[in-house]
């Protein structure tokens, strides 16, 4: 053979990339070339809720299916986390040994982890240029994790228990982080791994009232985002990245490199030989992986058709009938057609996603802990803060105050005695503050006379009398004796204040009662041993300490509660569940679908007897395809062929076809060898 046809292709290491958020998991397998970050496989998003070691396996050998054989799987693993694993730049002790479980379980090696957010972050900053200034919001079923950014510095970061409102929640959330800030950023970032309800959260909340938040600390309405799901397991890599080496931005999927990188040539033809350009790269282990600051998109890359044209180069020959010159480049055209045919036919790998419409299947059961079902005991104590205004109000004053003369016509002594009560001419009443004793007349020209003080019965400006004002006292008519004002009273005065009412304090008490609910809900979850499952609608909760900052009536404009429960619930075996399941269901389910364990939800509710509940069974009953047969059907066909064929898959909705490598025109057929075609069957989006 000619030496251009020499193989020597330098190997490239590749590494993890593994995103564990609040219910989802997303793996990613990537490499530098050339100085830069490229993506070479990435697995869907997949659901979690107990135990990680087998979401994450599944993952990862979603991603490691398409690999070449002679590529060996990577082990070095950069992680990405959210928030609330993470305190004073550490993850959690709980949340280490989690970690440290999944490296020892799936032969993994942590290469350091970043935080979602602040990758997150800087990934902006490089897309766009410019430091990021705005809100970065990470949304799951239980909890908000916020962090804020001003121009690319974090502010701070916090995590608040979802309610039934999430812009009550964000409200909460901001306010615990605006402290330090003049003015909020006007830009929210939302990001999870469900678009149709962060779509629904963006509309809610650009019909909020921005200005109730953080004493008005938004110059203008904020500008709400939804961050791409997919750029969240690329800023994790593009982190690594950073640490492994200098990079200078990231390599986009659907170039020629990620194309063909996988593709063998025959022995003896090197990279260069085919137009291509081998790099190498010394990688220092990583201790701890940060964001990074750039991202470069690339223009897009040659087509594989490309490859044929880099044989332009060969010398040209005379051709003559029946010379040798003609004959060797006969046989070089007849290696390259056949070459290339074979690469063509044998190399092209392809996943076919399946969406299909499930069957709902529902069946209401009663079971008994102890009898029907194995079941425990669990406790856990959960306490926290929560403050709120007040929305009460109350009349606060002082009392008019004066002195009077009393005039005693009678013959006899008049005792009054302290809080004898005057009536003015305007039927005000108003009490003596100390005992009096009024002489009586000596003639009916000569009343006996004294002066005593007296204020107000009530607080108010209108007690504020003028002077010779006439009252009368207590039961005595006026005839025989009354008394006069000797000044104008002064001093009365009210006004309106704002207070605890006690519809405040049942609000707050419940508001911070449901906020440590799911608080618990949460430790309880990492507390069960594997194989069981939780009976939320066992949970008694206990309050254990309850301290309220005011008491109803109290003047105040804000009130704060410390709580702390102690929750007790009852767990049940999940195998055990499933079997009672499977025995309530099988006998319903269709011809043509099968009821498959992951596909089931249990929802429980509280029953009349004690130690009993009222289970709904909710089933997704997927139908039954047979997906190596499948995958015989369209092996060859061309994708919009082979999305006819697949449509009529019973309960199919859509189909996503991805080739590896993209090839266009006549070449553009899946895979024709069926075993390089991947079919995974799943519910719609």
């Amino acid at each position: 053979m000619l030496d251009f046809l020499k193989k020597t292709s330098e190997k490239i290491e590749n590494f993890w990339a593994l995103l564990i958020e609040p219910e989802w998991i997303t793996s990613s397998i990537w490499q530098i070339t050339d100085g830069k970050v490229e993506i070479v496989s990435t697995s869907p998003a997949t659901r979690w809720e107990n135990d990680l070691i087998e979401p994450i396996d599944a993952s990862l050998s979603s991603c490691t299916q398409n690999l070449p054989e002679d590529i060996e799987d990577p082990t070095k693993t950069v992680f990405g986390v959210p928030n609330s694993w993470v305190e004073g730049g550490n993850i959690k002790p709980e949340y280490l040994e989690k970690l440290k479980k999944i490296c020892d379980d799936l032969s993994l090696v942590p290469s350091g982890f970043v935080v979602l957010s602040e990758a997150i972050s800087h990934f902006i900053k490089q897309e766009e240029e410019v430091p990021l200034s705005g809100i970065v919001v990470g949304i799951s079923n239980e909890i908000l994790d916020l962090s804020i950014f001003d121009t690319g510095k974090l502010i701070g970061t916090t995590s608040v228990m979802r309610s039934i409102s999430v812009e009550e929640d964000m409200i909460e959330g901001i306010s615990r982080l605006s402290g330090e800030l003049e003015n909020l950023p006007s830009r929210i970032i939302l990001f999870n791994q469900k678009e149709q309800e962060l779509e629904e959260i963006k509309s809610s909340l650009s019909d909020t009232d921005w200005n109730k938040i953080a004493n008005s600390k938004f110059v203008h309405p904020p500008k709400i985002e939804i961050l791409d799901p997919s750029k969240k397991i690329l800023a994790v890599a593009l982190a690594g990245g950073s640490e492994l080496g200098e990079v200078t931005g990231v390599v986009e999927s659907g170039s020629v490199e990620e194309e063909t990188s996988n593709v063998e040539v025959p022995e003896g033809v090197t990279a260069e030989d085919l137009g291509f350009t081998v790099g190498t790269h010394t990688i220092p282990v990583v201790e701890e992986a940060i964001y990074v600051p750039h991202v470069f998109k690339l223009p897009t890359m040659p087509k594989f058709t490309n490859v044929v044209k880099s044989f332009a180069f060969l010398p040209k020959f005379k051709l003559s009938l029946g010379s040798k010159p003609l004959i060797m480049v006969g046989v070089m055209i007849i290696t390259l057609v056949f070459v290339g045919f074979v690469l063509w036919w044998f190399l092209p790998k392809a996943t076919v996603t399946i969406f299909v419409a499930p069957k709902k299947l529902e069946e209401n059961i009663t079971i008994s802990v102890g009898s029907d079902i194995k079941g425990e005991s669990i406790d856990v104590n959960v306490s926290g803060e929560k403050t709120k205004s007040t929305t009460g109000t109350k009349t606060v004053g002082d009392k008019a105050k004066g002195t009077v003369k009393i005039q005693n016509g009678t013959a006899f002594p008049i005792n009054l005695p302290s809080g004898t009560v005057l009536v003015s001419s305007s039927d005000l009443k108003f009490v003596t503050t100390k005992s009096a004793s009024i002489s009586g007349a000596l003639s009916p020209s000569n009343p006996g006379t004294g002066t005593v003080d007296i204020e107000a019965g009530s607080i108010g400006s209108e007690f504020n009398l003028g002077k010779d004002e006439v009252f009368k006292i207590g039961n005595y008519p006026k005839a025989e004796a009354d008394a006069t004002a000797i000044d104008t009273f002064s001093g009365g005065s009210s006004r309106q204040i704002s207070s605890v009412s006690e519809d405040d304090r049942k609000k707050l008490l419940d508001d911070l009662k449901k906020e440590l609910i799911e608080e618990a809900k949460l430790k309880l979850n990492e507390k069960i041993a594997e194989g069981m499952i939780l009976v939320e609608a066992s949970f008694k909760e206990d309050i254990e300490e309850e301290d309220f900052s005011n008491k109803t009536g109290d003047e105040a404009t804000n009130l704060k509660l410390n709580l702390k429960l102690k929750i007790v619930s009852t767990i049940v075996s999940k195998n055990e569940l499933s079997e009672i399941s499977r025995k309530n269901l099988e006998g319903k389910v269709p011809s043509g679908f099968v009821l498959r364990d992951d596909q089931v939800t249990y929802n429980f509710g509280v029953s009349d007897d004690e130690d009993k509940f009222d289970v709904k069974i909710s089933a997704n009953l997927l139908p039954s395809i047979d997906s190596v047969g499948v995958a015989k059907q369209i092996a060859g066909k061309y994708p919009q062929l082979a999305e006819n064929f697949l449509s009529t898959v019973p309960g199919f909705v859509s189909a996503e076809i991805r080739l590896k490598p993209m090839l266009k025109g006549k070449l553009g057929t899946l895979p024709h060898i069926y075993k390089n075609i991947n079919v995974e069957i799943t519910v719609e989006r």
